[in-house]
């Protein structure tokens, strides 16, 4: 345990360093707020740090953090920040599952910079955020559909070298099977599907950072598997829908995973009919809920609601892992239209302290560690807000990631006083 408090003492100096020459912002720019605070049990994540502490004194255990949010999480700058820091807790030259990630370049979307796609052929988007739509979505709240046989999806992790994440099994989130689209990975190798969990598994024969996503051509081979899929399987498709997709390997470590959409609202995601299943494949240990920004742009907007829609989604996370251990990041301060601050901001500041005091979680308060009511002008200022006054820049992004681990970390060290035998 002592080895375990060392490497956290050194990475807090080290979280120091990197805040101390962020763009520097008033004196008040990360007061007692910038903290975790824990408004009805201060051992909140004790189960969660109880885990890291035996994975990191062993090198034993996977251990599952999911961060759910709207455009600040789709955009992919925070939460791979948080991924980095977590990352460097264990062993990199040998990371664990890269985890959850979504194909956005292919659903013609803003995809997040540390992993690059490309698709090839005709695709549709779904996402939750629209006011209709005829398909079952899953856990990432979007996903892109084809009826052409000649449709393609590269994927290729590590666009840049700070985390070098492999894979030795591929899932791909689906629907019901289609005879007519019959999926390959890398043009050759089938998969598995899966009834119960309406998805596709391919176990490859070694690691790999890239993979392509392709369809049976060859009729023979597809009226064999079509027979094969029909034998437990009592309902098909006519096309091919990918909900997401899980990049895994046997390593042990805090797999990150990001689920976020543009424009979600907490409304959204309980809407997903899937949602409940595909959570059960990640069962979290640690979820950290971001979700809010868009709620609070409402007419409607009212705490009672707010916090009722939030008491079903941890209904359906809390189904997967009963045990598991939550966040909640107040929204940030922003402006509506450029010209005047969301009030609303109050009002979720509010929710979101009673969330946590209900369900015995932790509160990072990032409307008060921005400085309140206003203080979006004065980030955009220092270059860490960009000018629509609601979405940060990559350095603030990085900013918020280097500030969040800091404060976990804060409170993981003391959860290392206090359990010290653990």
């Amino acid at each position: 345990m002592k080895t375990c408090a060392l490497n956290i003492a050194v990475w807090l100096c080290l979280l120091s360093l990197l805040t101390m020459f962020a763009p520097s912002l008033n004196a008040q720019a990360r007061p007692q707020s910038a903290y975790l605070q824990f408004p009805s049990d201060t051992a909140a994540l004790y189960p969660f740090y109880q885990r890291v502490a035996q994975w990191q004194n062993t090198g034993q255990g996977r251990i599952n953090v999911l961060h759910i949010g709207a455009s600040h999480v789709q955009a992919g700058v925070f939460s791979h920040r948080m991924r980095w820091h977590f990352s460097h807790l264990g062993d990199t030259a040998a990371l664990p599952s890269r985890g959850l990630i979504f194909p956005f370049s292919a659903a013609r979307t803003n995809n997040p910079p540390y992993y690059k796609v490309r698709s090839e052929g005709t695709w549709k988007t779904t996402r939750n955020v629209y006011k209709d739509y005829d398909i079952d979505l899953g856990m990432s709240g979007i996903a892109i559909t084809t009826q052409d046989t000649t449709a393609r999806v590269h994927v290729k992790l590590n666009k840049d070298s700070s985390l070098l994440y492999q894979f030795s099994r591929i899932r791909l989130l689906c629907n019901a099977p289609s005879p007519s689209f019959i999926p390959l990975v890398n043009d050759s190798l089938f998969g598995t599907y899966d009834r119960a969990t309406q998805s596709w598994t391919f176990q490859l024969t070694q690691v790999q950072d890239s993979f392509s996503l392709s369809f049976v051509e060859n009729k023979a081979v597809k009226a064999f598997m079509t027979n094969n899929l029909m034998a437990f399987s009592d309902k098909c498709s006519d096309y091919f829908q990918l909900n997401g997709i899980l990049l895994d390997n046997d390593n042990p470590g805090i797999s990150y995973h990001a689920i976020g959409v543009n424009g979600a609202s907490v409304h959204d995601y309980i809407r997903c009919r899937h949602f409940q299943r595909d959570i059960q494949l990640i069962k979290p240990d640690l979820v950290i809920f971001g979700i809010g920004i868009n709620d609070a742009t409402k007419p409607e907007f009212t705490q009672e609601l707010f916090v009722h829609q939030y008491d079903t989604l941890i209904n359906y996370l809390q189904a997967a892992n009963p045990h598991l251990t939550m966040i909640f990041m107040t929204n940030n301060d922003s402006y509506i239209r450029r010209k005047t601050p969301n009030k609303n901001a109050l009002v979720a500041q509010a929710a979101f302290v009673e969330l946590a005091e209900k369900h015995h979680a932790a509160l990072w308060d990032v409307f008060d560690m921005m400085g309140g009511l206003g203080s979006a002008r004065r980030w955009r200022d220092k270059a860490l807000m960009k000018p629509d006054l609601v979405h940060f820049t990559n350095a603030g992004y990085e900013y918020l990631g280097d500030c969040l681990f800091e404060a976990i970390m804060h409170d993981y060290q003391q959860y290392l006083k206090t359990k010290p035998h653990e």
